[in-house]
C-alpha cells in the first residue's frame, strides 16, 4: 500500500463534468497538498495507508468557495454604521474610524478575525483590499488560509504611506518577501477611479505587468460614480480604463453593476472578471442589474461578500442564494443561474478571476487540495433530490464541518484548529469597546 497523507473517504464528490444530480460516493486522496486520486471507496481504500483517515459519509465534498472581494481587516467595524448611502457610510463613519485606529496590530488582529470567519463560512481563498498587507498575511498563514492580498493604491495619504509610489513600492516589496509561499499572493488594488488618479492607474498597471500580477478595483458601483466619469473624462468607466491600457493584465472588477452593453463587449475581450457582491449593493441602495447580458457575453463572473463592514457577513452561501434570487425575479425567468452554474461561480469562477483556474476551484487530480465537507444528515437538509440545488437554496455555513486547505485541515467538525475561537471573541468585544470610546468623543 501507498503511504499518502489523506484519504477523505465515502462521499458525494461534486464533478463540474458529472451531469447527475446526487453524484456516485467517492474517495479522494491526498499527498503533499494537492489532489492525487479521486476514485471509488474501495479501490483507494486497497490502493492507499493514509496518516490521515477523514470519513465523509453523508458529507458533500466540494472545492471551497473563492471570496472574490473583500476588506479583510475591516472586522471589526462589523455593524458599526448600517442603514446609510455608501459616500456618507464612507466619509463620517469608516474613514475616521480607519484614520484613528489602524495600524500593524490592529491589521494582525482583525485580519485574523476575518480569516477564521471566513474558514467558518467554507471559504478556502480571498481576493483583499486594504493596507499593512504584510500584518495580514502573517494572520493569513497562521490560520491556514489561501490569501490574494491587494494593497489599496489612492492618491492620498493612507495607513503608513505617503502618496502612492510608496504603496506600490511596498507591493514590490512584499511580492518578493511572499514569492515562495504556499498560501499568500499579493495583487495591486488601485481603490476606484474616483480614489486614485489616471497617473497612478496607469502606474498600478505597469506594476501589475512587471510582476505578474492581478489587479483589483471598485468599478461601477453607483450611478454617481458613472456620471461623474462621464463629466470629468467624457467616457464611462470601463471606457476610460480601456483608454489607458488598464486592462492588459488580469483585473478583478468589484460590482460592475451599472455597465452597458459596449463596456460589457470590452471586458468579454479582455482578461476581466465582475465580483458580484450582491448583499453589499442591496444594503447600501448602490443599485443593481441584470447579469444575463454578462452571460450572454461571456464575462467571467465570480462572488464576493465585500466587507463585513457592508454585508454584514462572510457567508457565500448566503450570497449565492440571493443573488441567484434576485436575478431571477429581474429577468422574470426562473432558469437564469441555475444552480450548478451558481456553485461553479463561486469555486471556479473565483479561480479563473484570480488567475489560479489551472490551481483551485475545482476537484481535479494535480489540484490543489483546497475542500470543503458539508453535512447532509440534517433536518433542515433531508431530504435530497439535487445537491447543487439544496447548496444553493438549502443548506447554510452550520452544515460545513470541515475545512482542507493546501491538504491541511483547518476547521474539523465546526472546530478551527489553528487558532482559539474564545480568544478571537475576546479579542473583537475589546476593540469594540475601544471604537465605541472613540465614536463617542468625537
Amino acid at each position: 500500500m501507498q503511504k499518502i497523507d489523506m484519504l477523505i473517504e465515502n462521499g458525494f464528490v461534486l464533478d463540474f463534468e458529472d451531469n447527475s444530480e446526487i453524484p456516485e460516493l467517492k474517495s479522494i486522496a491526498i499527498q503533499n497538498g494537492k489532489i492525487l486520486e479521486i476514485g471509488l471507496p474501495n479501490d483507494l481504500k486497497i490502493k492507499y495507508d493514509p496518516e490521515i483517515l477523514l470519513p465523509a459519509d453523508s458529507k458533500i465534498v466540494m472545492p471551497g468557495f473563492v471570496n472574490a472581494h473583500t476588506h479583510l481587516s475591516m472586522s471589526y467595524f462589523k455593524g458599526l454604521a448600517d442603514d446609510l448611502p455608501l459616500m456618507e457610510w464612507l466619509s463620517k463613519h469608516i474613514w475616521p474610524v480607519e484614520n484613528n485606529f489602524l495600524s500593524e496590530e490592529f491589521v494582525t488582529d482583525a485580519a485574523l478575525h476575518g480569516c477564521a470567519e471566513m474558514i467558518k463560512n467554507g471559504i478556502t481563498i480571498f481576493n483583499d483590499m486594504y493596507f499593512f498587507g504584510d500584518q495580514a498575511a502573517q494572520s493569513a498563514e497562521k490560520v491556514g488560509i489561501r490569501a490574494m492580498l491587494g494593497e489599496g493604491v489612492l492618491d492620498a495619504p493612507v495607513a503608513n504611506y505617503k502618496n502612492a509610489d510608496e504603496i506600490l513600492s511596498y507591493i514590490e516589496k512584499m511580492n518578493d518577501k511572499y514569492k515562495d509561499n504556499e498560501l499568500i499572493d499579493f495583487a495591486i488594488a488601485p481603490h476606484a477611479i474616483y480614489t486614485c488618479g489616471k497617473e497612478n492607474l496607469i502606474k498600478s498597471t505597469k506594476l501589475a505587468s512587471k510582476l505578474g500580477l492581478i489587479v483589483h478595483i471598485h468599478l461601477s458601483e453607483t450611478r454617481s460614480e458613472v456620471e461623474d466619469c462621464i463629466k470629468q473624462n467624457g467616457k464611462r468607466p470601463v471606457e476610460y480604463l480601456n483608454s489607458i491600457g488598464f486592462f492588459e493584465n488580469p483585473v478583478v472588477i468589484a460590482h460592475g453593476i451599472w455597465l452597458n452593453e459596449d463596456e460589457q463587449n470590452i471586458l468579454a475581450d479582455k482578461k476581466a472578471s465582475i465580483a458580484i457582491n450582491t448583499s453589499s449593493n442591496l444594503k447600501l441602495a448602490s443599485g443593481f442589474d441584470s447579469f444575463k447580458s454578462y452571460l450572454d457575453y461571456g464575462i467571467n463572473l465570480s462572488i464576493g461578500t465585500d466587507g463585513v463592514a457592508s454585508n454584514n457577513n462572510l457567508s457565500i452561501l448566503e450570497e449565492i442564494n440571493l443573488t441567484t434570487k434576485l436575478q431571477k425575479a429581474l429577468n422574470n425567468d426562473p432558469t437564469i443561474l441555475p444552480a450548478k452554474e451558481m456553485i461553479k461561480i463561486s469555486t471556479l469562477g473565483g479561480a479563473k478571476a484570480l488567475n489560479k483556474e489551472n490551481e483551485i476551484g475545482s476537484l481535479e487530480v494535480g489540484k490543489k487540495a483546497d475542500i470543503i465537507l458539508i453535512e447532509t444528515d440534517d433536518i433542515q437538509v433531508q431530504p435530497i433530490y439535487n445537491l447543487y440545488s439544496h447548496l444553493v437554496y438549502t443548506i447554510n455555513s452550520e452544515q460545513i464541518k470541515d475545512v482542507i486547505i493546501n491538504g491541511n485541515i483547518v476547521m474539523k467538525d465546526r472546530k478551527l484548529v489553528n487558532v482559539d475561537e474564545e480568544e478571537l471573541i475576546d479579542k473583537a468585544k475589546y476593540y469594540q469597546k475601544k471604537i465605541m470610546e472613540f465614536n463617542n468623543i468625537r
